[in-house]
C-alpha cells in the first residue's frame, strides 16, 4: 500500500524539505527545498491545477524527479528508513533527538512537532 500522507510528510522532512505555511496548499502548508515543491499525490495535484504532464509540473516548481523516486514507498519503507536515521543520529537511545524548526524524532521513526 503507498504511503498516506502523514509518512509522505515525514519523508519530505527526512529529505530536508522545509514545512511552508500556506492556507492556499492542501492541510494549509507545502514543504520546500531547493526552490521545489514535494509532491504528496501526483494525479490529485495534476488535477487541482488542471495539468496533464509532469514537465507542466517542473515549470510551476514542483520536484517531480523525487516523486518518482519515492511514489512506490510504503509507510513501512518510510518507518524504516526513519529509524535507520534515528540510530545514526541519537545521541542517548530512547530519547527523542532535535532534527530542525520545533521538529523531533522519536525512536519508532516518528517524527513530531513541539
Amino acid at each position: 500500500m503507498k504511503m498516506d500522507y502523514e509518512k509522505s510528510v515525514e519523508l519530505a522532512l527526512h529529505l530536508g524539505y522545509k514545512k511552508v505555511e500556506d492556507e492556499n496548499a492542501y492541510q494549509g502548508c507545502f514543504f520546500e527545498k531547493n526552490q521545489k515543491i514535494w509532491i504528496h499525490d501526483i494525479e490529485a495535484l495534476k488535477t487541482k491545477l488542471d495539468v496533464s504532464f509532469n514537465h507542466e509540473l517542473i515549470e510551476l516548481g514542483y520536484d517531480v524527479a523525487s516523486y518518482l523516486n519515492y511514489k512506490e514507498h510504503t509507510n513501512e519503507m518510510v518507518d524504516s528508513e526513519m529509524k535507520q536515521l534515528y540510530e545514526a543520529i541519537a545521541e542517548s537511545n530512547g530519547e527523542a533527538t532535535y532534527l530542525s524548526d520545533g521538529m523531533w524524532l522519536f525512536p519508532d521513526g516518528s517524527i513530531q512537532e513541539k
